[in-house]
């Protein structure tokens, strides 16, 4: 798999818009190919947490 590298200055400037704004994200991820993978990643957690809901939420007896 060939990494490919984006511009830094792409980087820094998104990092600035990021803390001038009202309202800033918790967590930003950097990169053309990042959130593809995080969408991934979160639907086969979502998954579980859905297959497993009614064992998390049950009550004690």
């Amino acid at each position: 798999m060939t990494e490919h590298r984006g511009d830094p200055r792409a980087t820094a400037e998104a990092i600035l818009q990021i803390v001038d704004a009202q309202d800033p994200p918790l967590r930003f991820a950097v990169g053309a190919g990042v959130l593809p993978l995080v969408r991934g990643a979160y639907a086969d957690r979502l998954a579980a947490w859905e297959a497993w809901e009614a064992v998390s939420a049950r009550q004690p007896d």
